[in-house]
């Protein structure tokens, strides 16, 4: 992936790590919860884009549970192209005091430095599924796996069932010039959105017995002002919004403000926001 990407996520770091983490990272853990049952004893565990390390605490936690009771020491590694987000990972799993378990480390999730067969699992919550070569993506994570290791993936489902994809994206493209509109392309992950789609493009990059679930969760924001603060900085958006002149954006702000205001009942009230994603479990062959 390219330096200029990586870049962009470096500067989301902070922002993400304040008002996204909350949120998607207690869907990380419930990903990482959803597999614990199936792992190894002392697990080989690697989390691909890991953000500020959500997945990789219930990762390194589970290890410790089990060298408790058993005496055997597994391993979690955290990786993420953007080392803004590495070191952000870095900070918090140290308060855990595990510098045995778990270590963070800058690496392209498309092009991996581990040897095959490193892994018993990869976890991906949020990461591979928005990479540009997102094939790329899975055929590095079937490499790195051993022979039956375990990917576990988080994916967000299409605005039709997602109604936090839906009401943070409506109001941005009513606002939107008709020029930026019809320039847009189609965004590629909604291609792994559907339960179908999702289950063809892992098994075609190496993997069986697919497993698709539905997980529902629900974002609270403290303030409209907040949440499009979150959404402002985030690289995808900023990419539509490079598209426009500054009077365009301060007229997309106002349609977001205005809306998430409508719906919170003030500016000064929380917004809560169903969210729905698919996690998908699978072996590789």
């Amino acid at each position: 992936m390219t330096n200029e990407l990586s870049k962009a996520w470096d500067r989301y770091a902070r922002t993400y790590a304040r008002l996204g983490a909350p949120f998607t990272g207690y869907i990380a853990q419930s990903l990482f919860h959803t597999v614990a049952g199936r792992l190894p004893p002392a697990p080989r565990i690697l989390e691909v884009a890991c953000g500020n390390g959500e997945l990789s605490r219930a990762a390194a936690l589970h290890c410790l549970a089990e060298k408790t009771v058993g005496g055997q020491l597994g391993r979690v590694v955290a990786t993420d192209f953007s080392a803004e987000m590495v070191g952000l990972a870095a900070r918090n799993l140290s308060i855990l005091g595990l510098d045995d378990i778990v270590r963070c480390e800058v690496h392209d999730g498309e092009a991996l430095g581990f040897d095959a067969g490193s892994f018993d699992a990869v976890f991906s919550a949020f990461g591979i599924f928005l990479f540009p070569d997102r094939n790329a993506g899975w055929r590095e994570a079937a490499r790195v796996l051993r022979p039956g290791g375990l990917l576990a993936t988080a994916v967000w489902r299409g605005s039709d069932e997602n109604a936090l994809a839906r009401l943070q994206m409506a109001p941005i493209m009513a606002a939107l010039p008709e020029r930026v509109r019809a320039s847009l392309p189609r965004p590629s992950w909604l291609d792994i959105a559907s339960k179908d789609g999702l289950e063809r493009e892992i098994a075609s990059a190496g993997f069986a017995d697919v497993e698709v679930s539905v997980f529902d969760a629900v974002l609270t924001v403290p303030t409209p002002g907040t949440m499009w603060e979150f959404m402002y900085e985030n690289p995808v958006i900023q990419g539509v919004l490079a598209r426009c002149t500054e009077a365009e954006i301060s007229a997309i702000e106002e349609s977001v403000l205005s809306s998430f205001k409508a719906k919170a009942g003030g500016p000064d009230r929380p917004l809560r926001f169903e969210a729905s994603c698919h996690f998908a479990v699978a072996r590789r062959i």
